[in-house]
């Protein structure tokens, strides 16, 4: 049950303007270029830095609640940081433009986008997966937190590394997807207009995610 969760919360988190947008940006470019053939150079090595980035860094996470404890201060803590950050993405008008209010609602495509790809697009989609990966947790992470303070209550450490796994499977899927569609020029400029119209509905979906995520770390350590 925590491995078809994990994947679920997985596909929930990929949808964020962070990787795709940066994608979509790269995509245009090779293409305006007319590099077909390093198109999917770039979309390997920036899938996989994505991927490798957002696993290391959710490892870490886990370790340090396996090795300080999560049924006290880190499990509430965890499950009330959960709640305001959904509620900060679901609703906010109804808080003070707090920088970092504006830092946890934003989301720092890298700039001189150009410039990395002028080293080498294998180079550059290293870089910028890298780049991603950190991004996505002032973005996105709120999904990931609450899914690695789930295992750490109820799975062992190798239990919540293979559900981590599991998770950054179903992270990555979709943008493979993507990735793969995009490659052609039209298809890309309708995922594009998709994106942009749709963006406000993946906001709600984890915003929901992440209050409901809070609310049951919540009820589950006040019953230990």
């Amino acid at each position: 049950m925590t491995e078809l969760a994990s994947f679920l919360a997985g596909l929930t988190d990929s949808y964020n303007p962070c990787s795709l947008g940066v994608l979509f940006i790269s995509l245009t470019l090779l293409i305006n270029l007319k590099q077909g053939r390093l198109i999917w150079l770039f979309g390997i090595s920036y899938l996989s830095a994505i991927f490798v980035t957002y696993f290391v860094i959710g490892l870490g996470i886990l370790r340090a609640f396996h090795l300080f404890g999560i049924h006290n201060f880190f499990g509430f803590t965890a499950g009330i940081v959960l709640i305001v950050v959904g509620l900060i993405h679901l609703f906010p008008s109804l808080f003070p433009n707090l920088p970092v209010v504006r830092w946890l609602r934003s989301c720092h495509l890298p700039g001189l986008i150009k410039r990395h790809m002028e080293r080498g697009v294998f180079v550059a989609g290293i870089i910028l997966g890298f780049l991603i990966g950190l991004c996505n947790l002032p973005c996105a992470g709120g999904v990931y937190l609450g899914i690695i303070s789930y295992l750490a209550l109820k799975t062992t450490y190798w239990q919540g590394v293979l559900n981590l796994l599991i998770f950054n499977l179903g992270f990555i899927l979709p943008l493979v997807v993507v990735f793969i569609l995009a490659t052609r020029p039209a298809v890309l400029a309708k995922l594009q207009t998709g994106a942009a119209k749709f963006a406000r509905y993946g906001v709600i979906a984890t915003s929901v995610l992440m209050i409901a995520m809070g609310v049951g770390i919540l009820i589950i350590l006040s019953r230990l």
